[in-house]
C-alpha cells in the first residue's frame, strides 16, 4: 500500500512539474516581443529603376528586383547575418478597389527571395493583402496579411508574422499607371527559449515515469 501511495504521490508531482511547466510557457508567450525577422533598405531610391508597379486601370500589381544592390538583413533567422545583391519575385496580383485610386485588397501572394546565386533564402506567403496608393499627397504601402515565413534559416514556431513594403519615389507613368521604389520589412513573434525547455523537460520526466510503470 505505501509502495501505491508513493506511485501515485509521484504521478501527481510530475503532472504538478508539467502543469507549471506549461504556465510558464504561457507566461513566456504573453511577453514574448516581436522581433524583426527580415528587412532591407531601398535598393533604388531612383524612380528610373522602380520595384513596383501599380495599374489601377486594369487593377494589377506587379513587383520585384533584379538588379544589385539589395541588402538582405536577416537578424530573426538563424545565424542572423545579410546577403548582398539579393532579389525577389512575385506574380502579377490582382487589386479589388475599396476606395478606387486610394485602398485595395490583394488576393493571395507568394514572395521569393533568392541570394546572389539564385539559392532560396525565403518565401512569404499570404493569404491577403491591403495596398494603400498615395496619389501624389501621401505615403503608400503594402501590407500582407495571415502570413507565412518559410525558408532553411526560417526558426519554427513563429507567430504573428507581418510583412510590409514601404513605397517611395511614385511616378506617373501614365494616369492611373505609377511606378515605386520601396523598402521593406518583417517582424513575427518567436517562441521563449527558457519557456520551451521547462515544458520540454517536464512532458519528458512524465513520459520516462509512464514508461517506468
Amino acid at each position: 500500500m505505501e509502495a501505491v501511495a508513493l506511485c501515485v504521490t509521484g504521478e501527481k508531482e510530475m503532472k504538478r512539474t508539467l502543469v507549471l511547466a506549461l504556465a510558464v510557457t504561457l507566461s513566456g508567450a504573453a511577453m514574448a516581443q516581436s522581433i524583426t525577422m527580415a528587412t532591407f533598405a531601398d535598393p533604388s531610391n531612383n524612380s528610373a529603376n522602380p520595384l513596383f508597379l501599380v495599374d489601377t486601370n486594369a487593377n494589377l500589381m506587379f513587383g520585384g528586383w533584379s538588379g544589385l544592390g539589395l541588402t538582405l538583413e536577416t537578424p530573426g533567422f538563424i545565424g542572423g547575418g545579410s546577403s548582398n545583391d539579393v532579389t525577389f519575385q512575385f506574380a502579377p496580383t490582382n487589386l479589388v478597389p475599396v476606395i478606387p485610386g486610394a485602398i485595395y485588397t490583394t488576393g493571395p501572394m507568394l514572395v521569393t527571395f533568392l541570394d546572389s546565386a539564385n539559392n532560396p533564402l525565403f518565401n512569404a506567403t499570404s493569404t491577403s493583402g491591403v495596398l494603400v496608393i498615395d496619389g501624389g499627397v501621401g505615403a503608400s504601402d503594402l501590407r500582407l496579411e495571415n502570413v507565412t515565413l518559410s525558408g532553411p534559416n526560417v526558426p519554427v514556431g513563429l507567430t504573428q508574422e507581418m510583412f510590409n513594403f514601404s513605397f517611395a519615389n511614385g511616378a506617373d507613368l501614365q494616369a492611373g499607371v505609377r511606378t515605386y521604389t520601396a523598402s521593406f520589412t518583417s517582424s513575427a513573434v518567436v517562441p521563449e527559449p527558457a519557456s520551451m525547455v521547462a515544458l520540454g523537460a517536464g512532458l519528458v520526466a512524465l513520459a520516462s515515469r509512464r514508461r517506468r510503470k
